[in-house]
């Protein structure tokens, strides 16, 4: 058997049963995500035949688990890191909005006739919506993004999209002034803030009614620049981290604040990606019921 005839072997602890009825999210880890309980519980709720399972892939093996998925003819993918950039050059045709945000976390194979693989992100539109419920009307105020990574390139979108007035603050000039041109292009306002200039980043957030951040410090304790932890009230503390509070949260309720962890928009994004796969609205209380338990 020559090496193009050979099965394809599936990464450790795969499922042996993948098939038109699922779901799967791809990562690496995924053990600890909630996409499947919160899934799961739509699906039940929309009286759907459909399951929801996360697969964890590890980098090496992405490509072969995309060709597995194909083969075994599944409805569609959500992709979770480190795999948002990298399945990007997978993907026949990437969306509109996948360009835009320059990642995808949504994949749908269309089988009417020749298969397609699409990448699609939902992300900033799901931000947009947790923002709408969390933090209310933006037009024209000041939001301080903190972060230039990819979740900030989604961020700004959204509060680009909502109507704020954006400062972007980050440590890597370049990052932050790409970012702040991409505000500039969907017609929003923007400055850069150098998250090491205390003075302007404290004058920042001291104007701003939200400040959002959307890096990976707080998962593991890890505090933000301590301007960004003064708000007080009638502000507003938007953290895209989910799970427990976060020491930028905690900050902002001891300072009268409101504040908001990323479950939000976990599950707003969740809901956009299912209505996409299945063409129906999402019980979006049903999900955010099973990602708070």
């Amino acid at each position: 058997m020559s090496a193009a005839e050979a099965p394809r072997s599936a990464p450790t602890g795969w499922p042996g049963d993948l098939g038109p009825r699922d779901l799967v999210l791809l990562g690496h880890p995924v053990a600890h995500s909630r996409s499947p309980a919160i899934h799961t519980a739509a699906l039940a709720s929309m009286g759907l035949d459909l399951r929801y399972r996360a697969l964890d892939v590890p980098p090496a093996a992405l490509d072969e688990a995309l060709a597995l998925l194909d083969d075994a003819g599944i409805r569609g993918a959500n992709v979770t890191v480190p795999h948002k950039l990298a399945v990007m050059p997978a993907c026949d045709r990437l969306t509109d909005e996948a360009r835009l945000v320059g990642a995808v976390n949504t994949l749908t194979w269309d089988r009417d006739g020749v298969r397609v693989l699409e990448g699609h992100n939902t992300d900033a539109v799901g931000l947009e919506r947790a923002l709408a419920e969390d933090a209310g009307m933006l037009t024209g105020v000041l939001a301080v993004l903190v972060g230039t990574g990819g979740a900030a390139r989604a961020a700004a979108v959204a509060l680009t999209r909502a109507g704020a007035r954006v400062t972007v603050a980050g440590r890597r000039a370049d990052a932050a002034a790409e970012l702040a041109e991409l505000v500039a292009e969907l017609g929003g306002l923007t400055d850069v803030v150098d998250l090491a200039d205390d003075e302007l980043l404290a004058a920042r957030v001291a104007e701003a009614r939200i400040v959002v951040n959307a890096t990976t410090l707080g998962m593991h304790g890890e505090h933000l620049p301590a301007a960004c932890e003064t708000l007080g009230a009638g502000q507003v503390a938007y953290d895209l981290v989910y799970g427990e509070e976060t020491p930028f949260l905690a900050a902002a309720r001891a300072g009268g604040a409101a504040a908001h962890g990323g479950l939000g928009m976990l599950v707003h994004q969740a809901a956009a990606s299912l209505e996409r796969w299945t063409g129906r609205a999402a019980p979006v209380g049903v999900m955010r019921g099973a990602a708070a338990g």
